[in-house]
Order: C-alpha cells, then sequence, then structure tokens
C-alpha cells in the first residue's frame, strides 16, 4: 500500500533531522515550564505579594525619652504577616518614598502601595482615628488581592490596638476604628484596563518575532548560494550584516506604528503626544536592532531555513515572556547601577524596551524619565549586535561554510 510507503519515507525524514525533531519536542516544554513559572508558582500554594510602604509618621515622645512610632509598628505587622496555616510571608515589604512607590506600581513590580501619614502616631495616641492610604492600579488583578489582603490584615492590627487601649483604660467607643483604610487609585490609570499594560507587551512580542524571519532568510541566503556569490565582491561582513540591519529596522519601526494604531481602535487609553508616538518608534528601532542581531546567532547555528524558523520560534517565544510582555515578573534583584535596582531580567534589551514603551504610551512619561532604560537598551543591543555579527561571520561567512 502507497500510504505505508509514503509514512516510511516521512517518518525516516524526520528522524534524520534530529535538530529539527529536537525543536519541535522541545517548544512545548519550554511552554510548559514559562506558564509553570508564572502561575503554578513553582510548586508552592502561596507566594508573598510585593507592596511598598511609605511611612510619614514622626512617631511620638513618651515619658523617659523614647519614641514610640505606630507607623514602624504597622510595617512590622505587615512584614510578620504569614498565610494561615502556613510559614509563608503574606508580603514582601519594601520602604521607599512616594516617587519611587509609584514607580514600581507603574511598572508592577509591587501590587500596591501603604502610605501611612505624618500624625498617625499622634492620631492613635490621642483615639483619634487616622486614615491610611493604600494605593495602586485599580485595573490590576494584583493590587484587588493585596489590597483585599491589606485591608483585613490593617483591620486585625486595629482590633488588637483597640483592645490595648480598652486595657489601659480608653473606651470602646473611642478606640473602636483608629485606623482606617482608603483606597485610591494611582494618579493616570484610574481609566486603564489590562489591555492598557499589555499592549505594549504586545509591540514587544511583534518586535521580538522579527528575530525568527531574520534567521530564516538569512539561512536562506546561505543556502541558495547568495552569500558565496557575493563574497566574489569586495563584500565585508559588517557590510552584509549592516545593510540588512537597516531595512529590517524600517519594520520595527512600522511594527510599532501599526499596532500603535490597532490598539488605539480597539481601546488603548493612550497617555501624551505626538512626539511620544515618534519616541515609541526610536524605542522599537532599538528592540529591532536587539531582533536582528538574534536573528544573526540563530543563524549562526541552524543549518537550513525551517530549522531557523523552528529554532527563532523556540527563543522568541519564550523570550517573551520573560521580559515580563504579557504577565507581571517576580522581582530578582542582582545589584544595583547608577541609583537603580537591577533584575536578572535587565540584561535583556526586550525588557529595557517594554519599560520604556510602557512608560512613554500608557503613562506618557517624556524622555527624560526613561533615559536610563534607553541608554541600557541601546548598550544591550550594540553588545547583542556585535555578538551576532562575530558568530555569523565565523560561522557562515567563511570560505569554507558556504
Amino acid at each position: 500500500m502507497k500510504f505505508i510507503s509514503i509514512a516510511k519515507k516521512d517518518l525516516k525524514e524526520l528522524l534524520r533531522d534530529r535538530r529539527g525533531l529536537f525543536f519541535i519536542l522541545l517548544f512545548p516544554l519550554f511552554f510548559m515550564l514559562i506558564f509553570g513559572f508564572a502561575y503554578g508558582n513553582m510548586g508552592e500554594n502561596n507566594e508573598p505579594h510585593n507592596i511598598a510602604v511609605i511611612n510619614y509618621d514622626q512617631g511620638i515622645a513618651v515619658p523617659g525619652g523614647t519614641n514610640i512610632n505606630f507607623g514602624n509598628k504597622t510595617i512590622d505587622v505587615l512584614k510578620d504577616a504569614k498565610y494561615p496555616n502556613s510559614d509563608v510571608n503574606t508580603f514582601n515589604v519594601t520602604i521607599t518614598s512616594e516617587s519611587d512607590a509609584d514607580n514600581l506600581a507603574k511598572q508592577k513590580s509591587v501590587d500596591a502601595e501603604l502610605i501611612i501619614p505624618a500624625n498617625f502616631s499622634k492620631s492613635i495616641s490621642s483615639l483619634t482615628p487616622s486614615t491610611v492610604i493604600v494605593r495602586g492600579d485599580t485595573s490590576y488583578m494584583g493590587f484587588g488581592t493585596s489590597q483585599a489582603i491589606l485591608s483585613n490584615i490593617i483591620g486585625q492590627y486595629q482590633s488588637k490596638l483597640s483592645a490595648s487601649l480598652q486595657n489601659s483604660g480608653a473606651s470602646s467607643d473611642q478606640s473602636q476604628a483608629l485606623i482606617q483604610a482608603k483606597v485610591e487609585g494611582m494618579p493616570g490609570t484610574e481609566s486603564f484596563t489590562n489591555f492598557d499594560y499589555l499592549a505594549p507587551g504586545m509591540i514587544v512580542f511583534a518586535i521580538l518575532m522579527l528575530a525568527t524571519s531574520v534567521a530564516t532568510i538569512l539561512t536562506r541566503e546561505v543556502e541558495s548560494g547568495t552569500l558565496r556569490r557575493l563574497k566574489l565582491s569586495k563584500m565585508t561582513s559588517f557590510d552584509f550584516l549592516f545593510g540588512g540591519l537597516i531595512p529590517w529596522s524600517l519594520v520595527a519601526a512600522a511594527q510599532v506604528l501599526i499596532l500603535f494604531a490597532v490598539a488605539i481602535g480597539i481601546g488603548f487609553h493612550w497617555q501624551g503626544s505626538i512626539s511620544s508616538i515618534i519616541l515609541a518608534v526610536i524605542i522599537g528601532i532599538i528592540g529591532g536592532i536587539a531582533s536582528i542581531a538574534l536573528g544573526m546567532i540563530i543563524a549562526s547555528f541552524a543549518k537550513n531555513p525551517p530549522q531557523a524558523g523552528q529554532l527563532g520560534t523556540l527563543v522568541a517565544v519564550p523570550m517573551t515572556f520573560l521580559v515580563g510582555a504579557f504577565i507581571p515578573l517576580p522581582q530578582i534583584v542582582i545589584g544595583n547601577f547608577m541609583g537603580q535596582q537591577v533584575q536578572i531580567y535587565d540584561i535583556l534589551p526586550w525588557h529595557q524596551v517594554l519599560i520604556a514603551l510602557r512608560d512613554v504610551l500608557t503613562f506618557g512619561y517624556s524622555l527624560n524619565s526613561i533615559i536610563y532604560q534607553v541608554g541600557t537598551a541601546i548598550a544591550l543591543s550594540a553588545i547583542l549586535f556585535a555578538i551576532g555579527v562575530f558568530l555569523f561571520s565565523r560561522n557562515r561567512l567563511r570560505p569554507d561554510n558556504s
């Protein structure tokens, strides 16, 4: 029967292309690991929520020269809070300034902010209700969860504080509601939706997928003999690769404009002016250069165009998740540089591009506010491009590799 012969032929070809088979089998594995990391909490049932605390409380002096600061006591309560029947902390608490907390919340590095007022200790000591503010992006699911838990823990602390004051002689009416939690939307985010956070990520996803196209085309040119003919001229590796950089960068710019227009059409709440669109295009070109460099690296190891496409997809799609395009990333700080916390994802230029695009398009920031991200993305893209030129020149442009 002929279909059996066809089946045998296709099976032999599939098994013969071991690298291609490897990519086919490995691609779903990568997705499972990425989604497991994002949603499965790596085997833990409970995960700490990241919150930023701004403590303006000045405390009160008591007889004996000591100072009591109920703001600090509240922070200690939050740090010590644990999930029921668990040793897992409820919160990862970052004590910082209000401006830094706003930036962390906008980048989804923290789920919520807690602002303790300056007269907090004075109000409690005089049995006067004091209001703490729970602030964040009200459209963000993480804020809703953290806000509910915060309100519950603050309520429990307030009850214990009330009981303590009652035991010291205060009446129940006076000490009943000493701490009140007021929920506020972060300025500039009250009308935002999850799509407003996701749209810049979709642009970065499109830019990253350029790597697959670049890798496929470069591999096809090697296979078709185009490079062999070009090397008969005085063309250098830099000429060939830099020449390809220009049109592909224009493609990246076009992707930013097209996807931005589509996002606006389906409800993206754009912040800024025409200058912010120009800035977004420039940021997109920087990300495009990084993707072109990644495509060169992929083409250096792929034997044929199908393999280049498979390997490109295998690298680009998981990379989209690793830079935080679709899901918030856990904080993994590895150091500090120029006054900025450096996380492990910051070594990827697309992560810097994503932050810059969100700041410009979603929050309406100017160039001065994203100069660190833009500068870092340029430096990382240049390094990646140099690596791509080196590897492609060594593996594909040498005479014995033609």
